[in-house]
């Protein structure tokens, strides 16, 4: 589940960024294998800014059990990417996620990754100029840049439709 508010935002001719909060939750499974035994809560904070053809963006947030922090633990997760637009719908970017583990079976480590990759933005379905119908696309590669992590390399798809 998720709620968010943007709180702040602005087009180009104004300032050109955005600020949101949203707060996420999950629910249990009651089954380890598939999900949490407990529920989380997941409040976070995004921000990004415009300069060109340069965009900033970054979030942070956390992952809150509800009960057993001393299983589960508490994560604080930090992104951040800087995109390009090269083009009309080229967009490379570079990604740094950075999660800081507190209480449970990981406490104390911090985990990092780096990911460069490209998004293929706004391919309109139909050519009417006032449309928002489109599709967006792309893909990166994780790599793991600290001492501990819990995997070395993922890749990352991602496939949205604008309406």
């Amino acid at each position: 589940m998720l709620l968010k508010y943007r709180l702040a935002a602005a087009d180009a001719s104004h300032g050109n960024y955005s600020v949101s909060a949203s707060l996420g939750g999950t629910l249990p499974t009651s089954s380890y294998k598939n999900g949490s035994l407990d529920a989380t809560i997941l409040p976070t904070v995004c921000a990004g800014k415009g300069f060109g053809r340069l965009d900033v963006q970054s979030t942070l947030g956390a992952t809150l059990p509800v009960a057993d922090t001393v299983t589960l633990g508490r994560v604080v997760a930090w992104n951040s990417v800087a995109q390009v637009r090269i083009g009309k719908i080229f967009w490379p970017e570079v990604e740094d996620d950075a999660f800081f583990y507190h209480a449970g079976p990981n406490d104390g480590r911090v985990q990092n990754f780096v990911t460069p990759g490209l998004i293929v933005t706004k391919i309109k379905f139909n050519r009417e100029s006032h449309s928002r119908r489109a599709l967006v696309f792309g893909g990166g590669m994780q790599i793991a840049t600290s001492r501990f992590h819990t995997y070395n390399h993922g890749l990352v798809l991602t496939v949205r439709t604008l309406f």
